[in-house]
């Protein structure tokens, strides 16, 4: 029996076939369908008009093949209520039919067409009504109305048609064309008519009778079977009883499949050192025959010889599937390489499985003594067997896997999709069929539906038409049964055009496309030749319109045209097939690749500028030149990408005379300075000036424009006194007409670093000239593409200051499987090499370690083997591979221990693990993983070509840590990415008042000073230093207290490092308590604090003994945290623990002690932490309302880790009636409030009320309670008008409603809001949540939300809109 859906293809099918068929039809072929009417009876159609239907009715009949085995007829009549005329089942003849029409009333009354198809849909379209669907028959509903119905029509149309019955809509005189559109299929212009009376129903006749009659021929092709090619390839040393249990169920098998040359057929070869093929799939044409061969087939062992399965491999990629042989992929027939292994292969056997796989042939593996292991080498994902008995394959051969919605997909649920298909005649109808097959296979793995995905269809030959816009379908159901209609014209290949057509019909508001709204807009263009007019502005234009585009080329598709195309990075959006029939194993890469895109270009490139952001603050010191190619190559739009690039960059760094400094000098025949590093002192005039330069035109010569340079570079070391990191970032469009090279080793000399920039016809080659070194040498095929580096290059300027004292383990798990290509493997090592280089590696600092993993695992060397840099990189180059399977989970169990303190490890610092790896992994990853995690060792996953990305989520336990690249190619893009991953801190330094107070008294000499000194100095230089940033004072004391600077004396790093005094001050006794009291003054706004603009004061006392008048010490130290000042105690030697735990108010975490002052140098590594939680105080003001999910996804347990870590960040805030307010709504169906913000003032009332609240289970619906939740910031329950609003969302899963119009009506009412995502989360619609990634936090499972706990608290206590800072008094 054929089940419905399929069916519903079939009819669908049919249909298209009436639009476009190239002549008549005659209705005699059309043999067998099941054709329901369903006329208006309401009172609006007079005696004379119901009439006219009968007519129609008759003419159409008359025009039918009417027979028990033959077109059945029914029909219905509707007014209020909907009226049985006639079933299915109850005229087997024409004659009988006719009369059956003629006695039709007119019913009279009012018009519900909405109740009477759902009447058609329950009482007609059913077995027991007559409906012969099971039996393959086109199922057809025509239905005739005047006026516009009083109920829904929508939602009952849509069931029927879902049903697989095809809906004609006939609209005559006042008809509500909108309804009518509602009932029939899409497009209308072939399943709608609309007629001025019902005189014209005649008229329409033909027309409608051939496309009825058409659809109906076409079912023979819909609905025919889909068969397979299945090819045995049976290893010649497996045992007799093995050999006798395959034969056996093979012919069970061939015999329940029913077998033959037009079903299933059937091919066998065996291999052992050689491959000898026994019959082809041609070879028999009936099931007997196949029978009698598989009755014949002996098996020819080769004793102590080798099985070369991967040579067999070979021949099957060859031989075993061509249209010659017998292979019928060119038609769509699915095809099985089944594998039957008596050993492990002796020969490598990964690489040609993969050519056949690539092909579309799934590959099976079963064991008749091969280990499973072996077998997933080759065999498709969940097609290893421990049995050799095919018999279980009968229903993977018979039922055609469905495809649905991808792990990879299911968190990209928010886009715009456009597909752009050829539809040209070098394809042809087979292959046009290919095609049809593999959009149906894409869109299936997309989550279509309201407020989700969105896909547009635009097919093109010479013109480009709209077949489907964004806004026509609302459910994947229906668009995947469009495609299966999708029509085929032949015709030239205008893919400009196409381009432009989409960008301008396609892609816009009126067409549903929600780019306003910050819906990302994909375009999927799908050709197979070169193009007959320019693609190439087109392009740029789609591109430029902010269309991200694919291009898939087949066959004789130009690549050059596919890169003109596509956007940056090329390789990542360029695709390309030999054949229509390798369409099928590329659907996985493709969609793969979009799908991660989606998600990365919504999250993570965001996520990625805001860190390259934080890290560059770092970098405080540069002279930045841009050499801008002005040559008359370059249009005005490319001269506008350039500036923007530059723009873009400008926001990231701390510009400033002391800080970063940027100037510029565009070139064509001569260079010109435009402004120099001196011109502006802020970054705003910065971006004023770029924005005036002016395109010139002119040559390229570069060469000279880069001698130009040294002079700029010398002066910029003169203004500024010293010399800084230089770098000079050039950008130019085409080959130069002078020399580069010379130049551009001078400057290098120089101590200047470059970036080399090629765009368009840039000479790779010169690039390399100019730049020296590969990884500083960037190509984008159009100006346009620039906006996609920005972030590479500043990653890479900024990584090298990130890096400088970061403390850490890092340990590397490399893939070293056979599917690894020597070459790659090769590609594999210089990565690891080049993020290890990027690190300081020095005992005290980064240590590395490397295991290989494959079936076996082997430490390459543990964290503690090497301590230089050299070493390290010599190790890996010296590292082999393993060449064996693919068990990742059982090397994370093993990694794990190579982090304990017993081998080397140092669990109080920073632990990291990057895991690399090219494919699936065979066993279980989440347990293991999740057990590193619960250690406190933070994972990154690093995907390449195959790597299964839901695996990579599963390992890393966030996506946030996940990095997926198509090849090992672009590898390399990572690099900087990576390292500066690999040196972010949990906490940064960037805004606080901090004073020294250094002891200087009599029982300190010189030699200790210094090393007081370097504490400090080490303490500066972990910070940002600046007028807006950090700022420094330093007071010493002994008997009398001395200040040497004041916080607002100096804004720079080097300044303050110059200030620190190099001898030590005056010495006397220890007057502790005095020097706190006199320090209290230096924190107002008269010596630079900034406390009334909420900036963290903190005091440092650094001492090395007991304080002369101790009992002063908690008078002045209290009186210091009354004003809002932290104080930090540093005890060194003699200092009297008691009194620096006084000093600190009796907190702990403040006070550090060391036992000589060698050790005081380094005491820094240690508590830089405290010190940096000391700048990063609670939240002092807001309204905080948390809401939480309760639904059923979510056990007890994980539901009780959630309120513990409520009441963590409760913990965090100063909570108050006048400081800090706390709401509480917990959602699942329905919001549940808890409490208001005017319920609890104090902490221990507020976390026992969150731990006592009940659990209960129940579906996901966020939008709904996101609607409820701004209750909670009305007056009357609590919240104020002056202070921030904030709303804490802490969910687990996909909500069942849209979340999107919710959230932003509570951005609207000024309310910002943070996600915290626990579990299978959909990042998409996280981030439409929060409405920036700076505020969404994700986490694979509960127990390590308390991870995130700090990283949480700092972004939720960063003031987005902080007072402007004060202004020093001159």
């Amino acid at each position: 029996m054929m089940g419905r859906t399929s069916f519903v293809f079939s009819l669908i099918v049919a249909a298209l076939f009436s639009g476009f068929a190239a002549q008549k039809i005659d209705c005699e072929n059309a043999t067998v369908a099941d054709i329901v009417f369903l006329v208006d009876g309401s009172s609006s159609i007079s005696p004379e008009n119901f009439q006219e239907v009968r007519s129609f009715l008759r003419s159409f009949i008359e025009a039918l093949d009417i027979g028990p085995n033959k077109v059945h007829i029914g029909l219905a009549q509707y007014s209020d209520e909907p009226r049985q005329e006639f079933l299915l089942m109850d005229h087997s003849d024409r004659k009988s039919l006719l009369a059956a029409v003629e006695k039709i009333q007119l019913l009279g009354g009012g018009t519900e067409t909405g109740k009477a198809i759902d009447f058609l849909q329950k009482q007609y379209f059913t077995k027991e009504a007559g409906s012969r669907l099971g039996q393959r028959v086109p199922q057809i509903a025509i239905v005739i109305t005047d006026g516009q119905s009083t109920d829904e029509v929508k939602e009952p149309a849509q069931k029927l048609r879902q049903d697989g019955v095809i809906v004609f809509g006939i609209g005559v005189g006042e008809a509500n064309q909108k309804q009518l559109e509602s009932i029939a299929n899409w497009p209308p212009d072939r399943f709608l008519h609309s007629l001025d009376s019902y005189q014209a129903l005649q008229g329409l006749m033909e027309k409608l009778l051939e496309t009825v009659c058409v659809s109906v021929v076409a079912q023979k092709e819909a609905l025919a079977e889909r068969f397979a090619d299945i090819f045995f390839l049976v290893d010649s040393g497996i045992v007799q009883g093995q050999f006798v249990s395959f034969t056996n169920d093979l012919l069970k098998l061939i015999d329940q499949i029913n077998a033959g040359a037009s079903t299933y057929r059937v091919g066998v070869a065996q291999y052992g050192q050689d491959t000898q093929v026994e019959f082809l799939l041609n070879a028999h044409q009936t099931r007997q025959q196949l029978q009698s061969a598989v009755s014949g087939f002996r098996l020819r062992p080769q004793p102590n010889q080798p099985h070369n399965l991967g040579r067999a491999l070979q021949m099957a990629n060859t031989r075993f599937f061509t249209s010659e042989a017998g292979g019928r992929a060119h038609l769509g027939a699915r095809q099985f390489l089944v594998v039957v292994s008596g050993r492990d292969s002796d020969d490598p056997v990964y690489k040609d499985a993969q050519m056949i796989k690539s092909a579309g042939v799934t590959v099976v593996g079963m064991s008749a003594g091969a280990s499973i292991d072996a077998l997933q080498r080759f065999v498709s994902s969940g097609y290893a067997f421990d049995s050799p008995k095919v018999l279980i394959l009968k229903d993977s051969i018979l039922t055609e896997k469905k495809d649905d919605i991808t792990e990879d997909c299911k968190g990209a649920n928010i886009a715009d999709i456009v597909f752009i298909v050829d539809e040209s005649g070098s394809i042809g109808t087979e292959n046009f069929k290919l095609m049809r097959t593999f959009l149906h296979s894409i869109v299936s793995s997309l989550d279509v539906r309201p407020n989700k995905v969105q896909v547009g269809i635009v097919s093109y030959n010479e013109e480009s038409k709209a077949q489907v816009y964004l806004n026509t379908f609302d459910n994947r159901e229906e668009i995947l049964q469009f495609i299966k209609i999708l029509p085929y014209s032949e015709g030239g290949t205008n893919t400009g055009a196409a381009l432009n057509f989409a960008r301008t019909n396609i892609f816009i508001e009126e067409k549903g496309s929600r780019k306003s709204k910050g819906v990302q807009q994909v375009a999927v263009v799908i050709t197979d030749g070169e193009s007959q007019d320019r693609v190439h502005e087109a392009a740029i234009s789609l591109r430029r319109a902010d269309v991200t585009v694919y291009s898939v080329g087949i066959e004789n598709a130009n690549m050059e045209e596919l890169r003109d195309m596509a956007s940056h990075p090329i390789d990542r959006h360029v695709f390309n097939v030999n054949s229509f029939t390798e369409l099928k194993a590329l659907k996985n890469s493709l969609q793969k690749v979009i799908c991660e895109n989606i998600i990365d270009q919504a999250v993570k490139v965001t996520t990625r500028e805001s860190k390259a952001k934080k890290a560059c603050v770092k970098k405080d010191e540069a002279d930045i030149f841009f050499l801008m190619d002005d040559s008359g190559s370059i249009g005005n739009r490319d001269f506008e990408d350039m500036q923007n690039f530059i723009l873009r960059f400008l926001g990231t760094f701390n510009i400033g005379p002391d800080h970063v400094r940027v100037g510029l000098v565009k070139y064509a025949d001569d260079p010109s300075l435009e402004f120099d590093l001196t011109a502006s002192s802020n970054v705003d005039n910065l971006k004023k000036s770029v924005e005036n330069i002016t395109h010139e035109g002119g040559g390229t010569e570069t060469g000279k424009a880069l001698k130009s340079m040294g002079p700029h570079f010398r002066r910029a070391m003169e203004t500024r006194g010293h010399k800084v990191p230089e770098y000079l970032i050039v950008i130019t469009d085409g080959e130069s007409t002078d020399k580069v090279k010379a130049p551009a080793e001078e400057l290098r000399l120089q101590g200047v670093i470059i970036f080399a920039i090629g765009v368009k016809e840039s000479n790779e080659a010169e690039l390399l000239d100019i730049a020296g070194d590969s990884k500083r040498t960037i190509q984008v095929n159009n100006f346009d593409a620039l906006k996609s580096i920005n972030n590479d290059i500043i990653t890479d300027i900024c990584t090298e200051d990130a890096c400088r004292d970061i403390q850490g383990d890092i340990c590397f798990l490399a893939d070293g499987s056979e599917s690894i290509s020597k070459s790659d493997f090769i590609k594999m090592k210089e990565f690891m090499k080049a993020v290890i280089s990027k690190s300081a590696i020095e005992q005290n600092k980064v240590h590395v370690g490397l295991m290989q993993f494959s079936t076996d695992n082997r430490l390459e060397f543990p964290l503690t083997r090497y301590y230089s840099r050299e070493e390290i990189l010599k190790a890996i180059d010296n590292m082999k591979q393993l060449d064996q399977g693919t068990l990742t989970g059982k090397a994370l169990t093993e990694v794990s221990q190579y982090f304990d303190k017993t081998n080397g490890g140092r669990p109080d610092i920073s632990q990291r693990l990057i895991v690399i790896t090219d494919g699936e992994a065979k066993d279980e990853v989440i347990g293991p993983a999740d057990a590193l995690r619960k250690k406190g060792v933070v994972v990154y996953a690093i995907g390449v070509v195959d790597a299964n990305t839901t695996q990579l989520g599963e390992i890393a336990g966030s996506l946030d840590r996940v990095y997926s690249e198509k090849n090992f190619d672009a590898l390399k893009d990572l690099e900087s990415q990576v390292a500066l991953e690999l040196c972010r801190k949990d906490c940064t330094i960037n805004n606080a008042d901090v004073i020294f107070l250094v002891d200087s008294s009599k029982s300190i000499d010189d030699t200790e000073y210094g090393s007081m000194r370097i504490f400090m100095e080490s303490i500066v230089k972990q910070t940002t230093v600046g007028k807006d940033m950090t700022r420094f004072g330093l007071i010493s004391y002994s008997n009398q207290p001395q200040s040497h600077f004041s916080l607002h004396d100096y804004d720079s790093k080097r300044k303050v490092l110059a200030a620190l005094p190099k001898q030590k001050p005056t010495e006397g006794d220890t007057h502790t308590g005095e020097a706190l009291q006199f320090s209290l003054q230096y924190f107002n706004a008269a010596h630079g604090g900034r406390k009334a603009f909420n900036v963290p004061q903190i005091l440092m006392v650094i001492t090395d003994g007991a304080a002369t008048n101790p009992y002063i010490l908690k008078e002045h130290s209290d009186a210091l945290r009354d004003n809002g000042i932290i104080v930090i105690s540093v005890g060194v030697k003699e200092a009297n623990i008691d009194q620096l735990e006084t000093m600190a108010g009796g907190d702990k975490s403040k006070v550090f002690f060391v036992d000589n002052f060698k050790a005081l140098e380094t005491l820094y590594e240690t508590m830089s932490s405290a010190f940096c939680k000391s700048t990063k105080p609670a939240c002092k003001s807001g309204d905080f309302v948390f809401l939480l999910d309760q639904s059923g996804s979510i056990d007890q347990d994980g539901h009780n880790i959630m309120k513990n870590f409520t009441t963590a960040l409760v913990d965090s805030f100063e909570v108050g009636e006048n400081l800090v307010r706390i709401g509480l709504c917990q959602f699942s169906d329905k919001p549940k409030d808890e409490f208001y913000l005017n319920k609890y003032y104090n902490k221990e009332d507020l976390n026992t009320h969150i731990l006592e609240v009940d659990y209960t289970g129940g579906d996901t619906y966020l939008g709904r309670a996101l609607d409820h939740v701004k209750e909670y910031f009305e007056k009357k329950r609590g919240s104020r008008d002056q202070v921030p609003k904030n709303l804490v969302v802490i969910t687990d899963g996909d909500s069942h409603d849209d979340v999107e119009d919710a959230a932003d009506v509570l951005r609207d009412l000024n309310i910002t809001v943070f996600a915290i995502g626990v579990g299978d989360v959909h990042d998409l619609q996280i981030l439409q949540i929060a409405g920036t990634p700076e505020r969404v936090f994700t986490e694979r499972n509960y127990d390590v939300l308390h991870s995130i706990k700090q990283r949480v608290i700092d972004v939720m206590c960063d003031d987005p809109n902080p007072p402007p800072p004060p202004t020093d008094s001159p």
